[in-house]
């Protein structure tokens, strides 16, 4: 790592000579296919370096101009730290210029040079009126006040000074971030015999080392790297900023492509639909000729993210439709997955016609269901919170029913799992968060709310249903409005503070007691002599009921006395425990003379209906007495 590494980018129209002027820089051809070469021009993504006075080492990825073309110049585009924006002097600013400016604007370029090509072939008076244009077409840019240089890949005037300005500018580049995991977008994939599937791309963070097990993401293809080269060269290791080629071991070329991420397994999302904050581009962002169809609610577009391309439909919160100049928030929703993270920067291109009409940023890489009128206020509030990767956890946690686990963490910042756990370590310090347990947290605001509103259902259910030992479990999640991942592990957190009692699916709090008055313990007696002396043709539930005025009263002792014990449930039956008792002795007496029973010979043991004799079988059979073998039962 003892060399600093960039990556240059050109950008410009067809035919300004991007191509020529690499190869004078650098003495290598980037038109690779015979088709380029036949054309004059670069179709696809082309690759070269140099090593600048200064020792740094610059990749330089030589991008098409043409229209056509323009999804492979947003693969290239993705990467680059540093871009040689190339104009020729003969014909100055045309329309692929302007796309191009802009989709480098979108992407957050930051570093530029303009370079004008085929000096040789205009006077000093011409180059003065296209070095004024370009100007003019370059204000309000990341271009403008950029130094300019001419030069020519004929006679390689001004060659040298724009290597000087290259390297000036290439040590202004901050180094890149080699502490996150290792992310490489596909640019190109190639099968050499003997070696099998190369993938080559520029890394943007992290390390990679020959032998280590990495991830191709979206398609999930596990495998690990035989080899690495850098610039041609064989390598150990290869690094952020670097471009690099990696041999996949055991991958078919047909299983990947151009847009998957290589990446170490399990650090980056697959995802068809993410939430945006989407920027389009100002009118006189356009060149005149250009025609721009509108972007509607529902509008197929071209969405291109890293070197990923995709078709897919947008979809806006809150209008139908959206002007030029406008920002807003919206959902994409893809035909196919892609590797994202939050912060990820976009381009859209509409369908067809194909222009590049904006971008923006991701804003939720697992956006979870929203209202269409009320969500462009929730991700406002999301995106506002959102600026650094600790706010944006924040923001999470704060929409009230969120959790999130390290791993989550991790996926949705794209973060080694010590710089997540960093995080959620800082937020738990702060009291902004609560660990549920050693992987999950919740907000510590959603924690104390969670548990007055449990303190507050469970108070006011005891005071309306005293006979009731507490609320189900699953009712009282209900009322919370909380998801089963968060409410279970809050609930356990509750019951070792003391003041929440868990028996089984039943909760209340830690001070409730039954305690019966005069007339209730008289209906309770009654409910249970009226059970016990029917023997085993009991009342159902409801008959039993409909013999008190208040009916929510008795069922309440009823239930009381089930959990008791003094009763048991059987079916919409309640038998009194001696009669189960009896059941069980009637069973085991029958096996004991004959060795089974049949269901008519337990029914006539026990002088009922099958009414009865039914349902207490199964019973027996549910508390493990019996078990039934076709058409008998024997005793276990």
């Amino acid at each position: 790592m003892a060399s600093k590494h960039i990556i240059v980018g050109t950008a410009g129209h067809v035919d300004h000579g991007k191509t020529a002027l690499i190869r004078a820089l650098t003495g290598i051809e980037t038109d690779r296919h015979p088709e380029e070469r036949e054309r004059g021009m670069s179709i696809d993504l082309g690759f070269a370096h140099l090593t600048l006075p200064s020792g740094i080492v610059a990749g330089i990825v030589d991008v098409p101009g043409h229209e056509r073309f323009v999804h492979n110049m947003l693969a290239g585009a993705s990467e680059v730290d540093m871009v040689l924006f190339v104009v020729a002097a003969d014909e100055g600013v045309m329309p692929q210029t302007f796309e191009h400016l802009q989709i480098l604007q979108l992407l957050n370029a930051k570093r530029g040079i303009i370079v004008i090509t085929k000096r040789d072939l205009v006077d000093d008076e011409w180059l003065t009126l296209v070095e004024d244009e370009i100007a003019e077409k370059v204000k309000g840019t990341f271009l403008e006040g950029a130094p300019i240089v001419a030069v020519s890949s004929v006679t390689r005037e001004g060659l040298d000074k724009l290597l000087k300005l290259m390297d000036i500018i290439a040590q202004e580049v901050p180094p890149k971030d080699t502490t996150r995991p290792l992310r490489l977008p596909i640019d190109d994939i190639f099968v050499k015999a003997g070696f099998g599937t190369i993938v080559r791309g520029a890394i943007f963070s992290g390390t990679v080392h020959i032998g280590d097990e990495v991830e191709v993401v979206p398609k999930g293809v596990i495998t690990r790297v035989r080899s690495l080269q850098s610039y041609g060269k064989p390598v150990e290791i290869a690094f952020a900023g670097q471009r690099a080629a990696m041999n996949l071991g055991g991958v078919e070329r047909e299983a990947i492509e151009r847009g998957d991420v290589v990446t170490l397994p399990n650090t980056l999302f697959s995802t068809d639909r993410i939430d945006v904050r989407l920027k389009t581009l100002q009118r006189n962002a356009f060149h005149p000729s250009v025609s721009v169809p509108k972007l509607r609610h529902g509008s197929p577009i071209r969405f291109h993210i890293g070197t990923a391309e995709r078709i897919g439909k947008i979809f806006l919160f809150d209008r139908d439709e959206l002007e030029l100049g406008d920002e807003t928030f919206a959902e994409i929703q893809l035909d196919e997955p892609i590797a994202c993270a939050w912060g990820d920067l976009f381009v859209i291109r509409t369908y067809s016609p194909m222009v590049t009409i904006g971008g923006g940023q991701v804003i939720e890489p697992l956006p979870k269901k929203r209202r269409r009128r009320k969500v462009a206020s929730e991700l406002n509030l999301l995106a506002q919170k959102a600026k650094s990767e600790r706010d944006y956890i924040v923001a999470i946690l704060s929409e009230g029913d969120r959790s999130l686990t390290l791993k989550e963490v991790e996926q949705r910042l794209f973060l080694t799992a010590e710089q997540a756990r960093q995080i959620i370590i800082e937020l738990v310090n702060s009291k902004i968060a609560t660990m549920l347990d050693n992987q999950t947290i919740v907000s510590s605001e959603l924690l104390n709310q969670t548990f007055e509103s449990i303190l507050s259902l469970l108070l006011r259910y005891h005071s309306e249903r005293p006979l009731r030992r507490g609320m189900l479990k699953e009712q009282l999640r209900s009322a919370i409005g909380l998801p089963s991942e968060i409410f279970e592990p809050l609930i356990q957190r509750f019951v070792q503070s003391g003041e929440i009692v868990l028996d089984k699916e039943i909760v209340r709090l830690s001070y409730h007691e039954i305690k019966l008055n005069e007339e209730q313990q008289k209906w309770a007696q009654r409910i249970e002599q009226r059970v016990k002396s029917a023997g085993f043709a009991p009342p159902e539930v409801d008959e039993l009921l409909s013999e008190f005025h208040d009916r929510e009263q008795a069922l309440d002792l009823l239930t009381l006395l089930v959990e008791q014990g003094k009763l048991v449930k059987v079916a919409e039956f309640v038998f009194h425990p001696s009669v189960i008792e009896r059941a069980k002795q009637v069973a085991r007496q029958l096996c004991e003379k004959q060795g089974s029973f049949t269901a008519s010979q337990f029914r006539e043991a026990i002088n009922t209906t099958r009414k009865y004799a039914i349902p207490l079988l199964e019973f027996l059979d549910h508390i493990g007495v019996t078990v039934r073998r076709g058409d008998v039962r024997v005793v276990r």
